[in-house]
């Protein structure tokens, strides 16, 4: 799995901060900006609301590797590189 670095640093402070409650507020703003047709912005927000889950559930000691085994997930693995370039992309 190919998981954005914005996503992923995004996801990790709002679990840090809110806790449980980041996966409630992800919901919602997906919902909202697909209501908008905001089509980007939603798929940014389904994105944080799957790492959420995943760093929460990791959190409570349900880690699994990408096999389904017991190990560190694919967002431990990508947040322990230490050299991380951010790419800007361009706006439609």
């Amino acid at each position: 799995m190919n998981t954005d670095l914005d996503v992923l640093a995004f996801a990790t402070r709002l679990v840090d901060e809110l806790g449980e409650t980041a996966i409630r507020m992800s919901r919602v703003r997906l919902v909202e900006l697909t209501a908008a047709n905001q089509i980007r912005a939603a798929a940014f927000w389904r994105e944080v609301m799957q790492i959420s889950q995943r760093l929460l559930d990791e959190q409570s000691g349900r880690r699994l590797c990408p096999g389904g085994g017991p190990g560190p997930s694919p967002a431990t693995l990508a947040a322990a590189q230490p050299t991380v370039s951010h790419v800007p992309r361009p706006i439609p």
